[in-house]
């Protein structure tokens, strides 16, 4: 879960960036990449998601996934390395959604380790993936976001995406009905 038109991505407030590489995952990735996404999930989710839920993630369970997903190629995954370890990571490519044409990439996720956001690597990351959705000929991208994640839902909102009202939808977390808010923008170059 994530981050038609609206604001160009220059929108953006240019900071000061950790010095990362932005780079294809490998499946030697996959514990870093499940490690980030169950803290992700932790840090972000926290309040929103039953804590419950958020304490029965597991680490291993996510690198199963991920290493199978890195192996197969679907969906495209980049990281931002430090050099001395990832920081966060991106996965897209194109969109699940039925009602979707086949020009329409989708942002699967964004997540970084609690403890580097807002130094912009979030930010990198999004124009790292909007720079390769473009050149797989995607016309408009659309992403996936709690309607709670005010945090994320901000990002996505500065990235030039807006809201889709009609594609709401209550998704099933935790022993909890959450609701979802599909976010869309057009990427044409």
């Amino acid at each position: 879960m994530s981050v038609l038109g609206g604001a160009p991505a220059t929108s953006f407030v240019r900071r000061q960036l950790p010095v990362v590489s932005i780079r294809a995952a490998s499946p030697t990735d996959a514990h870093a990449i499940a490690h980030i996404h169950v803290a992700g999930w932790r840090s972000a989710y926290r309040g929103i998601v039953p804590q419950s839920h958020l304490d029965q993630l597991s680490v291993e369970r996510r690198e199963n996934y991920w290493a199978s997903a890195l192996l197969n190629g679907h969906p495209n995954v980049r990281v931002a390395d430090s050099g001395s370890g990832i920081l966060g990571w991106v996965a897209f490519d194109q969109c699940r959604d039925a009602d979707k044409t086949s020009h329409t990439g989708e942002l699967w996720a964004i997540y970084l380790l609690p403890e580097v956001l807002g130094q912009g690597i979030g930010r990198e990351l999004w124009l790292r993936s909007l720079n390769e959705l473009q050149q797989l000929s995607f016309y408009d991208v659309t992403l996936w976001v709690l309607a709670q994640n005010a945090r994320a839902r901000q990002f996505y909102e500065s990235a030039g995406f807006i809201p889709d009202p009609d594609s709401a939808r209550d998704v099933a977390i935790g022993g909890s009905t959450l609701r979802e808010l599909r976010y869309a923008r057009n990427i044409a170059a």
